[in-house]
């Protein structure tokens, strides 16, 4: 059970928040900028913290939302956060409380229609619990502040993340 809630943990399983709206409205930021490229960096991060405000959900009602994923995430993300919530759903485990996170576009191409995102997921206030009792269930030592590094892709006029990647070897 430790592996189950230690992938939904990785910032690419489920996540569970405290309930927020039915649909997620990240909006990106309306400060005047001198980037060429800011209109698609924060598409980029709003389709990132949007796709994590529906895994979140995910990860505390266990419903996999598919069609508000869709929206956010494709590909191996989708997959992963998929996979994460069926896991966790099949052992009786659902999350409580809120990850923090902090993304930022670190790069993107609108030519290449690609980007990057990095973000510093902060798991601390987010636990596993069995959804009978309520208890929290206990991890082995695992690192709960790690770095995470997304991709995303340009598929039409909407961003969506495709990667999603957590390195628990390093803190942020």
């Amino acid at each position: 059970m430790c592996t189950v809630a230690a992938s939904a943990l990785a910032g690419c399983g489920s996540d569970t928040p405290k309930k927020t709206a039915s649909s997620p409205s990240a909006t990106a930021s309306s400060t005047p900028s001198n980037d060429p490229d800011q209109a698609a960096k924060d598409k980029v991060l709003a389709a990132y913290t949007n796709m994590r405000e529906v895994q979140i959900k995910m990860a505390a009602d266990g419903d996999l939302h598919t069609e508000e994923l869709a929206k956010y995430a494709r590909g191996d993300a989708a997959t992963d956060l998929k996979k994460s919530v069926l896991r966790n759903e099949s052992m009786g485990i659902k999350f409580t409380g809120r990850p923090e996170m902090k993304p930022q576009v670190t790069a993107v191409d609108t030519k290449g229609k690609t980007a990057t995102v990095t973000d510093c997921f902060d798991a601390t206030s987010w636990k596993p619990v069995y959804k009978d009792s309520g208890k929290e269930l206990k991890l082995a030592e695992q690192r709960l502040k790690y770095p995470v590094t997304s991709q995303a892709t340009l598929e039409g006029d909407t961003w969506l993340v495709t990667k999603i990647t957590a390195d628990r070897t390093k803190g942020c």
